[in-house]
């Protein structure tokens, strides 16, 4: 009786489970790289690591409906850009033929969605192509932020500008 009690759990979960959601499972192990090395990469507003790194991304049915998953490098003197994981229809979800249940359960864990194994990012350097501050700092390290707070305070500069040039300063 114990055996067939222990058959008969094992079979409803196999047929409660999908051929993609069993054999690949709702979340990939992705490389994500970038050049220069060293930028910070964040998955859904949380910090998973620093390039090279070798992250678990959640497959979800929503980045295959919109072409990929955005992630974001962040990285000193590069632009904070937004980049995509590419996402396809997950080939072992066609295991599931006709059989709209298992379809179903594919889609609600996100299984049915599938991402490269490597991504590779070319990151943009910050352009200070802003005349204004170049030829309003000079002088030591305090004159330089002294004169750098004037030109925000008098909407020369933005304040992402004023952030940018401060950490250079204060980096020096």
């Amino acid at each position: 009786m114990r055996k067939v009690i222990t058959i008969s759990i094992l079979a409803a979960l196999v047929f409660s489970t999908s051929c993609a959601t069993l054999f690949t499972g709702t979340r990939q192990k992705v490389t994500i790289d970038s050049n220069p090395q060293g930028a910070k990469v964040i998955i859904d507003g949380q910090k998973v690591g620093v390039t090279p790194a070798n992250v678990r991304v959640d497959r979800e049915l929503d980045a295959l409906l919109e072409g990929g998953k955005e992630i974001r490098l962040e990285m000193l003197g590069y632009r904070e850009s937004g980049y995509e994981l590419d996402a396809e229809l997950n080939a072992v979800s066609i295991f599931n033929f006709f059989n709209p249940l298992f379809w179903g359960i594919d889609i609600v864990t996100g299984a049915v969605t599938k991402y490269e194994n490597y991504y590779n990012f070319e990151l943009m350097p910050v352009q200070d192509n802003n005349p204004t501050i170049q030829a309003n700092i000079s002088g030591d390290k305090y004159d330089k932020l002294a004169k750098l707070k004037k030109l925000l305070d008098d909407g020369a500069i933005t304040q992402e500008e004023y952030d940018r040039e401060k950490a250079k300063i204060l980096e020096e």
